[in-house]
């Protein structure tokens, strides 16, 4: 599924969107997680 419109996120935004979408995504309950952020390559460099 790919979102019409994305928000750009950066630092501790970006970090902590990457944080919940992983914990929503191990939840059992949870098949599928969707999102429209998109994190510049070299932000996510400094996340990984």
């Amino acid at each position: 599924m790919e979102p019409t419109t994305s928000v750009q996120l950066e630092g501790d935004v970006a970090a902590s969107m990457l944080k919940l979408a992983d914990a929503l995504d191990d939840l059992d309950d949870v098949q599928n997680v969707y999102a429209n952020f998109d994190i510049p390559e070299e932000e996510m460099a400094k996340l990984i």
